[in-house]
């Protein structure tokens, strides 16, 4: 898909860049399988502290490109977005928290309601900061999630909500504020601020069942959709493949965050249980808002599509976290032979 959209595969193009950081992120699964869930565990602390540096340094010397400052250069490697393996820090060191030091000794709810709001709040205002909409709600939603599931009262849950949605007007850039505006109304400036909502949907409709068939697709072809290779890469894939390829698609991305919550029940660690819990979150955060955005029902915020978009810092976390799903189901207890 990342093909048809760029039409380039040489040294130095987007294929070639991702197929290397695929390959590197493989590797990474591999190690984070092999490594067992419960040293996750141990080196919480260090792991926060590495997800608060990550995400200050992108701050102070951090690469800025169209109004934000979200990724850090690290030259012939290709650009370092930092948000993106710092959700999954943020899921180790909250599971830890929510399961309590000891796995017979969890502490009350509201003190880890209050652990947890610190925990997920510090990483979330660094994001605002770059600004990344995006990556912010979905750090947000990932952590309510995982304290839901943690046995958190759903009252308290609904009031942090509520709070984060009174406030949220006033913490918008004016640009963020435009996409939620346009969101709502996309013909209202066609040509302008909706025009990529406007040509996601006339490049998903126009592959009808079967679709154009693979490179065929003209409103890929002739670059009418704007970061087709990146956050609308499901466009150029609904577009070639039509209906009947988006379908087989929603089923795979469905069974993976199926895995994941599966994986949750069959761990009996409350520790694991939280893991798996908030990765398959994760994933299916990502899934929901970025088809929800081609298709109209999101604003635009820039949240990848995980295995499809460009993109390599967000690969290779997508690919650890399936590493760490596996490092607990291998792990998970069994019945006796």
């Amino acid at each position: 898909m990342i093909f048809s959209a760029t039409g380039q595969a040489g040294p130095g193009s987007e294929v070639s860049r991702q197929a290397l950081m695929l390959t590197v992120g493989a590797g990474v699964m591999v190690l984070a399988t092999m490594i067992d869930y419960r040293a996750w565990w141990r080196a919480a602390p260090w792991l926060y502290a590495m997800l608060l540096g990550l995400l200050v340094a992108v701050l102070l010397v951090g690469t800025a490109a169209k109004g934000a400052q979200r990724w850090i250069d690290l030259g012939p490697l290709g650009a370092f977005q930092p948000s993106e393996p710092a959700k999954l820090l943020l899921i180790l060191v909250l599971a830890r928290v929510l399961a309590g030091e000891e796995e017979d000794d969890e502490e009350p709810p509201g003190a880890r309601f209050f652990k947890g709001m610190v925990l997920i709040g510090l990483p979330m205002l660094l994001i605002m900061l770059q600004p990344d909409l995006g990556t912010a709600i979905a750090t947000a939603s990932v952590g309510m999630a995982m304290m839901y599931v943690a046995g958190i009262p759903r009252a308290w849950l609904l009031g942090v909500v509520a709070m984060a949605l009174s406030v949220f007007p006033f913490v918008l850039h004016d640009y963020q504020r435009e996409r939620l505006m346009v969101f709502l109304n996309p013909e209202a400036d066609p040509t302008g601020s909706g025009w990529n909502i406007l040509q996601s949907r006339i490049a998903i409709g126009s592959g009808g069942v079967w679709g154009k068939g693979l490179f065929q697709g003209t409103q890929n072809q002739l670059d009418f959709v704007p970061e087709h290779h990146t956050d609308f890469i499901f466009t150029v894939l609904a577009e070639e493949m039509g209906l009947v390829g988006s379908v087989v698609l929603l089923m795979l991305l469905a069974g993976l965050v199926y895995s994941a919550f599966r994986t949750a029940q069959a761990t009996r660690s409350r520790y694991g249980s939280y893991l798996a819990a908030g990765i398959g979150t994760l994933f299916a955060v990502h899934i929901l808002v970025n088809l929800g955005m081609t298709v109209g029902l999101c604003p635009v915020v820039g949240i990848p599509l995980p295995f499809l978009s460009y993109g390599g810092s967000a690969a290779i976390t997508t690919l650890a976290g399936l590493g760490i799903l596996n490092s607990l189901w291998l792990r998970r207890p069994r019945a006796p032979d």
